[in-house]
This record gives structure tokens, C-alpha cells and sequence, in this order.
């Protein structure tokens, strides 16, 4: 066989860069962003996105999206849908084409949508200024816009008010239609008798209006045949007597179509002078259009924005892009002093997937794409990333899989660069195995010399060895569950993988004499390395289970943590309502009290002027007193209690949490804040140190004061007017002097009082009504007697 003969021209860095496109998927990356844009421009964009490979660049691409993300999620998705590419029809009105209404339509919904992308500068400002400055350069085509909409309507017709001649025309052809329609439906009514026409109907032949008469009647009905059917039994005859009329329609449809392609002749010229600008401007637009479309895009992907490094590589839980939901998260890492990574395992496990999700998290990355992974992921900007995945062979070209793999890795090596990514899938194979792994290691230790960040898949048991012995190479692995031996797709660094073979054989049947021989055939040292390996995935996998079991734990306990802050914010918030309850109760009980002290100070007041009052007042006084005596003594003036003085809590206190009733330790000092962390049970809580009580019983409190009332007898009687005037005043100030007044009222013992507030706009009796209606000394009110006052007025009944 002979050997294939040399590429004549080996690739450059940018048709390898495209063919790394091809190899990791990333179209299919790139179509799916299609879909999320609204336009035919930006689709076209998105499909054609390529990564920068500038830091600069990068960086505006992220900075642009993350301001896209904020407009989509704060001020609302912006729509700039048009379904036409409206560029060739721009360019047909440039070269002086005359449009029809239908394509001037289209225009108008492009110049929207520029409208609407225009606008997107004025949201969120301050916080979006790539998207800004865009917006802002889009030229103002709003007057074009207007032009076009007050002439054409959204169906592509023009619109009646196009012109005041088009308008005319359209109202005279209506008559002439509706006139001639008339004369020829005479026509048709009259021959119910005679027989003459096959149907009874008006219809169209050659642009005129006709009535379908039978053939043996041909002289019975003069006029002009438009029309024989195809039996020839009927022929479509316009009588004479309608074509006068039929002639004025006609003649107006034509001059209407006159001026219907002059108003078209001049909107399309109208557009051909703003060409440029309706070019620039769908420009600008399908480029914030593609800043919206990564954004929603990334929000559809549950995607976030990755930590822009000098350098090295920390992929985090990335889920590829294309796999959707079933994805299992992958996580690698890239750093010095080790460049280059090896990733040995068995088939289907994974390691290929591994491979394309770095590849395609950096390709997005430097696209401006927002990426499915942990927001911990890190990532440089690469020069290049550099693939070397799959069979690429070809029989037309004489070319096997392993001399396309080695072409393909001599454009890599010469290319690559200590700024490059370069992913090489199963690294080696293709040929006899000795020299396939020999290749392998030199070609891997080439790389890492050279500092070239690498990832390598391989089988040879060689390469994993040599990885770890090697500066600047570690081990990776992919594994297979060691019960069901299904894969994991878990890459695990740092840990060279199983083939697992001989289990799988196993597994499948195959005889155990078979397996026993291949067993004793295999090296010593390679069956104590495999059970080496065996244990410590086992191991890690005992681990993992009881790491699971820590975080579903951990998990559990952050739920009841906020379940029960959560039962404390209901519970506070139901207290301050009870509060609050309270305090109004208090409030109207006060006045009350307030009423029935003064009555009882005013029969006091008799007795310091030695004017016995009458025996009703004293007995009445009596009984006031002894109901403020009793209310003193009730469930809300009773109850409270001077605050306890306490010493501050402390760390180890055993404390119940008030709303709750349940108790905890507290496990922290209180913070400035006043906050301290309750361990109850395994939750832990952060808890305000006003809603604690200490339980351990070592808290002193001071008594509650006794409350006394004693009558005044030395006030001095006084005389009341009966009503008060508060005119003029203020809602509020007229409040207060009427508290006043009523206070003074229920002392010198009146039933009822008389309120002056005049008639004006009714905005002070109103207010002073809503005041009565919360007094506790207030039994009812309403409008004056006529001559106490009217609608001038209120007269208060007192309790």
C-alpha cells in the first residue's frame, strides 16, 4: 500500500478555527440563537456569529448581553419582529423601481421595529450603555414612517385619504359601480317573466359588467357579448342600455390605478432618498436585536455569565448546550503548574462530552453567549480553539482515520500557541497500539513544554501513566457506576480511569473460562493497579453517596430554617396587628374613662362651692368612678407590666422563641444588629434577640406599679356655652378644640353639644364627622335642628 501523499497547503489559523466550529457542534449552538431573534438581519447574524478572540472584545460582547438581560428582566422584553428581509426591496427602490403597497407595508414595520430599537436607550440608561450608544446611533426614520402609514394601510392597499384626488376618484367609481349594477339588476328582475337569461346574476367578463343570457335568445336582448361558455349555450352579454353607465365606472377604475401608481411612484421615491439611513438603521437594530436574542437565549438555557481570568481554565458544572435537560453537569480544570489534562475511562463515558462542553463553553463564552454552568466557572480568552475530535477519514481522498488525526494535529501543533485551547479526542488510536501510545505521550509532552493548555482523551493505560509522572500533566477520569456499570459522565480529576472490559464481558455473558484466562494473561502490576483503582472508586463513590446525604440533610434543614422564619414573620406580623388592635381599643377606652372622670370631677367641683348637687349627679359620679375603677382592673390595663430588667444574652443560653413556643440554644454573641443564631434541633436560625426569652430562670423583674385615680374637688365649676364654632380652622385644629369642648361638655354634664362648622365646601364637616365617629364620648351625631344652625351644624348626643 501505498503511502498518501503530502497536503500540498496546510490550514490556517482560521480555517482550523472553523473547522473546530464544525467539529464541537457549535452551528447547532448558532441556529438555536436564531431562533431566538426577531428579525431576518439578526438571524442572519446569529447564524454567522463567531467568536472574538480579543479581551477587549470579549468583554463588551458579555457587558452587552448582561445590559440585554437587564432589559428583558426589568423593563420588559423588546420586541423588533418583522417576518420580511426588507434589504432587496430597499435596494429596488434605490435603482428608482416603483414598490407596490404591499412591499411599502413591509418598509413600514421595518422603520417600527428601527423605532423600537431606538427606544431601548431610554430604558434602564444609566445601568445599559453599549445598548444606549447603539440605540442612540439609529438614524430617526419616524418621519418616512408616517408617510408611508398615512397612505398605505397594514393589508398593502392605499389607504381612501391617500390624496383628496384619490379619495374622489374612489367615492365617483362606487356610484358609477353602484348605478351600473342597478341598470343591469332591472334587467335581470324583468326577465323573472320572460326566461331569458340561464341565471339570475351579475357577473364579470373581460372587466365589464355582463348577465349570462341563453344563446336562442341572442336577439331578444341587444348588447355586446363579452363571453360564450364553453357548451356554448350561454353567452355574457352587456345590454346596451348599461354601457354608458359601465363606461364611467371603467373610466374612474382607470384613473383611480393612474393615481395609485403615482402615490406608489412617490413613497418609493421617498424611500430610495433615505436609503443609506433605512440601511444603517436595520443594521443597528439587527445587532441589539442579536444582543436580546443571546440574552433570552441564555435565560432559556438557565445560563449565567462566567468569571473572565488572565488565565486557566475552571469549568463548573457546564451542561452542554445541545443535550438539554438530560445533560450531567461537567467540571475541568486547567491550572499551572499543570497545562495539559488526560482523561482515560471507558467507552460511553463520557469523555468526548467533556471534550465538546469545553470547547463549546469557550466558543460561547468569547461570543458573548451567557453559559449553562456554575457562576464559579472561570475562563481566559483564547486565541484559538483547536479540535482534533472524531474519525476523519476519507475514501475519495485515500486518506484513513489515522492520517486524517495526524494532519489534523500537525496544523495543531504548528498553530497552538500558549494562549490556545486545544482538545484531542482519543489521542493514539487508529494504529498499532505501541506506537500509537509512544505518539501520544511525545505529541502531549510537546504541548505542555510549550505551556498549550490541552485536553486529551485516550485508551492507552501508557499515556495515563506518563501524565503522571510528567510536569505539567495531570490525570482525569470518567467512570461507570460500579453496581450497574452504567456510565456516570462525572469527570473526577486527578485519577487515572478504569477500562472496565473484563467486567463488562462479564456482564455480558461471556464464558467464565474465557475471562479466567484473560485475567491470568494480564501483567501483575496492571491487575494490582485495576483493583487499586477499583477500591478507590469504590471508596469515592461511598463518599459521594454520604456527601449527597450531607447536602439532602443540609438541604432539609435550610427548609425548615426558613419555614420557621418564615412562621415567625406570620406570627410577628399577626402581633403587630394585635398591637395595633389593642392600641385603638385603648384609645377609645381612655376617652371614655376621660368622660366619666370629668363628670365625676364636676359633682366634686359642686361640692368645693358648697352647692349640693342634685342626688342623681352623685350617684352617677359613683358609678363612674367605679367603672373606671373596674376598667383599670380589665384584661388590657391590667395586663401590662413594667419590662423585666434582664441581663444581655449570651452564648449557651437556653431560650424560647416567643411566637413559637419552642425552645433553642443560643450558639452565637448578638451581632451590632442585635441578631443572634438559635440552634433548634439541627436547624439553625438567625433571630432578632427582642423576640427571645431566656428560660433558665435567673432573670429579675420589677413589679408593676399600682394605678390610682383620686377626684379633684378643688376644680372650679364653670360655666359651658352649648355649642362651639370652629369655622375657618383646619381639619385637625378643629379636632382638638372639639375634643376640648366635649371634655368640657361630659364635666359640666350636658347630653348633647352643638357643633358650628358652616356649610362651605362640606370638606370640614366631613373630617370632623369621620373624628366623631372614632370618640368614645360621642353617642351619635348629625345635621342641626334649622335653628340651631341646619346643614351648618352638627348637634352631638354625648353617652
Amino acid at each position: 500500500m501505498t503511502s498518501p501523499a503530502p497536503r500540498a497547503q496546510p490550514l490556517d489559523a482560521w480555517a482550523l478555527r472553523r473547522r473546530a466550529f464544525r467539529l464541537l457542534e457549535f452551528d447547532g449552538v448558532r441556529e438555536a440563537l436564531a431562533s431566538y431573534a426577531a428579525m431576518p438581519l439578526s438571524r442572519e447574524l446569529a447564524r454567522g456569529l463567531e467568536p472574538a478572540f480579543d479581551e477587549d472584545a470579549v468583554r463588551e460582547r458579555q457587558e452587552e448581553t448582561a445590559e440585554a438581560l437587564l432589559v428583558v428582566n426589568e423593563a420588559g422584553d423588546v420586541s423588533v419582529s418583522m417576518e420580511r428581509d426588507v434589504r432587496p426591496l430597499v435596494d429596488r427602490a434605490a435603482v428608482q423601481a416603483v414598490l407596490t403597497g404591499d412591499e411599502l407595508d413591509a418598509i413600514a414595520v421595518a422603520l417600527e421595529a428601527t423605532r423600537r430599537a431606538k427606544a431601548i436607550g431610554t430604558r434602564l440608561a444609566g445601568r445599559t450603555p453599549h445598548l444606549r450608544e447603539l440605540s442612540r446611533s439609529v438614524p430617526d426614520l419616524r418621519p418616512l414612517e408616517r408617510e408611508i402609514r398615512t397612505k398605505v394601510t397594514g393589508t398593502g392597499e392605499l389607504a381612501d385619504n391617500a390624496t383628496p384626488y384619490l379619495r374622489e376618484l374612489r367615492r365617483e367609481g362606487r356610484d358609477s359601480y353602484r348605478r351600473a349594477n342597478e341598470a343591469l339588476q332591472r334587467i335581470v328582475d324583468a326577465d323573472a317573466e320572460q326566461g331569458l337569461l340561464q341565471e339570475h346574476l351579475i357577473t364579470l367578463r373581460a372587466e365589464r359588467l355582463v348577465v349570462p343570457l341563453k344563446a336562442e335568445f341572442r336577439a331578444r336582448l341587444p348588447g355586446i357579448v363579452h363571453g360564450v361558455s364553453d357548451s356554448g349555450a350561454t353567452l355574457f352579454v352587456e345590454p346596451f342600455q348599461t354601457v354608458g353607465a359601465t363606461n364611467v365606472w371603467r373610466e374612474r377604475q382607470a384613473q383611480e390605478r393612474e393615481e395609485v401608481e403615482r402615490i406608489l411612484r412617490l413613497l418609493s421615491a421617498a424611500v430610495a432618498r433615505r436609503t443609506a439611513e433605512i440601511s444603517y438603521a436595520l443594521e443597528l437594530t439587527a445587532r441589539i436585536d442579536l444582543s436580546l436574542a443571546r440574552a433570552r437565549y441564555g435565560k432559556a438555557l438557565g445560563a449565567g455569565k462566567a468569571r473572565l481570568v488572565s488565565e486557566g481554565v475552571e469549568l463548573v458544572d457546564g451542561r452542554h448546550p445541545l443535550i438539554g435537560g438530560s445533560a450531567v453537569p461537567v467540571s475541568l480544570r486547567l491550572r499551572a503548574p499543570a497545562t495539559g489534562v488526560v482523561i482515560t475511562g471507558p467507552n460511553t463515558g463520557g469523555k468526548t462530552v467533556a471534550l465538546k462542553t469545553l470547547g463549546l463553553m469557550v466558543l460561547m463564552h468569547q461570543s458573548g453567549l451567557m453559559l449553562p454552568c456554575d457562576e464559579s466557572t472561570e475562563l481566559p480568552v483564547v486565541d484559538g480553539v483547536y479540535v482534533d475530535i472524531g474519525d476523519q477519514q476519507s475514501i475519495a481522498a485515500a486518506v484513513s482515520s489515522f492520517s486524517a488525526h495526524l494532519t489534523n494535529i500537525a496544523d495543531i501543533l504548528r498553530l497552538a500557541t500558549d494562549r490556545s485551547l486545544v482538545l484531542l479526542d482519543e489521542l493514539g488510536t487508529s494504529t498499532d497500539p505501541d506506537e500509537g501510545s509512544a505518539l501520544a505521550r511525545a505529541i502531549l509532552a510537546h504541548l505542555a513544554e510549550r505551556g498549550v493548555p490541552t485536553v486529551a482523551t485516550t485508551h492507552h493505560r501508557a499515556v495515563a501513566a506518563f501524565a503522571e509522572a510528567q510536569p505539567g500533566l495531570q490525570n482525569a477520569s470518567v467512570e461507570l457506576d460500579p453496581v450497574t456499570l452504567t456510565p456516570t459522565y462525572c469527570v473526577t480529576m486527578g485519577l487515572p480511569g478504569r477500562s472496565y472490559a473484563l467486567e463488562v464481558a462479564q456482564r455480558l455473558g461471556l464464558d467464565a473460562s474465557v475471562l479466567a484466562a484473560a485475567r491470568a494473561l494480564q501483567d501483575p502490576d496492571q491487575r494490582a493497579a485495576e483493583s487499586l483503582l477499583a477500591s478507590i472508586q469504590e471508596e469515592r463513590h461511598a463518599t459521594r453517596r454520604r456527601l449527597e446525604e450531607a447536602a439532602a440533610s443540609e438541604r432539609h434543614s435550610s427548609a425548615l430554617r426558613l419555614e420557621l422564619e418564615q412562621r415567625l414573620e406570620n406570627l410577628a406580623l399577626a402581633q403587630d396587628g394585635i398591637v395595633e388592635d389593642t392600641r385603638s381599643e385603648m384609645q377609645s377606652l381612655t376617652r371614655e374613662i376621660l368622660a366619666r372622670l370629668k363628670r365625676a370631677e364636676a359633682v366634686a367641683a359642686w361640692e368645693a362651692v358648697r352647692e349640693p348637687p342634685p342626688p342623681r349627679e352623685v350617684e352617677e359620679a359613683r358609678d363612674d368612678v367605679a367603672q373606671v375603677q373596674r376598667m383599670l382592673r380589665s384584661r388590657i390595663w391590667g395586663r401590662a407590666k413594667a419590662p423585666p430588667r434582664r441581663r444581655p444574652l449570651a452564648a449557651g443560653d437556653t431560650v424560647e422563641i416567643g411566637p413559637l413556643g419552642i425552645t433553642g440554644r443560643v450558639i452565637t454573641e448578638p451581632s451590632l444588629s442585635r441578631r443572634v443564631e438559635v440552634l433548634v434541633g439541627s436547624a439553625r436560625i438567625h433571630m432578632d434577640t427582642a423576640r427571645l426569652k431566656r428560660v433558665d430562670g435567673d432573670d429579675a423583674e420589677v413589679p408593676t406599679p399600682r394605678i390610682s385615680i383620686q377626684l379633684r374637688a378643688d376644680r372650679p365649676a364653670m360655666a359651658l356655652e352649648p355649642e362651639v364654632d370652629v369655622r375657618g380652622m383646619r381639619v385637625n385644629e378643629a379636632a382638638q378644640r372639639v375634643d376640648a369642648f366635649l371634655d368640657d361638655a361630659l364635666a359640666d354634664g350636658r347630653e348633647h353639644a352643638i357643633i358650628i362648622h358652616g356649610k362651605g365646601t362640606g370638606a370640614l364637616r366631613q373630617g370632623l364627622w369621620k373624628h366623631l365617629a372614632s370618640h368614645g364620648a360621642v353617642a351619635s351625631y348629625d345635621y342641626a335642628e334649622p335653628g340651631s344652625g341646619g346643614d351648618g351644624a352638627t348637634i352631638v348626643q354625648l353617652v
